[in-house]
């Protein structure tokens, strides 16, 4: 009697654990910046199909880079274009990258990676279709070395 109880126990747990295990609708991509150094006038474009207007969205600016980047923070301007609009939008952000002591984010041998969230609240979009992101650094060196890739995510608010 124990063992059955046992055996089922076990085989509701493991079906509560596939369907309580959803995949999480995100878009998130990094793009490479060539030779590790960004240049000023480099914008790294970003298209994401937006289907749920209904949701609030957390963006994130995602940055990769090693321990030869000079700074404890990186300046990017990022760019919005609405679905069906002809007009882009440009917002900068100041992205700590390190604290006194250490570098942020997840590291491995050298290289680092960093996710900051752009916005305090959850943002929605009006209308469903294309939305285009782009990431520019506004730093003063061009170009800026240590930066491998720079990226976009965005998740559903939950």
């Amino acid at each position: 009697m124990e063992l059955v109880f046992k055996k089922l126990m076990f085989i509701l747990l493991l079906v509560a654990g596939f369907t309580s295990c959803k995949q999480a609708d995100l878009y998130e991509r990094l793009k490479n910046v060539p030779g590790g150094e960004w240049k000023a006038g480099e914008k790294l474009s970003f298209s994401i199909l937006v289907e749920d207007t209904t949701i609030g969205y957390n963006l994130f600016a995602s940055i990769r880079h090693t321990n030869l980047y000079p700074y404890r923070n990186i300046w990017v301007r990022m760019g919005l274009q609405m679905p069906g609009a002809d007009t882009t939008t440009y917002q900068d952000f100041e992205l700590p990258l390190a604290d006194n002591e250490k570098w942020l984010g997840t590291g491995l041998n050298d290289v680092y990676d960093r996710r900051v969230r752009l916005f305090g609240t959850p943002q929605r979009f009006n209308k469903k279709g294309t939305v285009i992101f782009s990431l520019q650094h506004i730093m003063r060196d061009d170009p800026l070395p240590g930066i491998l890739q720079a990226g976009i995510r965005l998740e559903p608010a939950r």
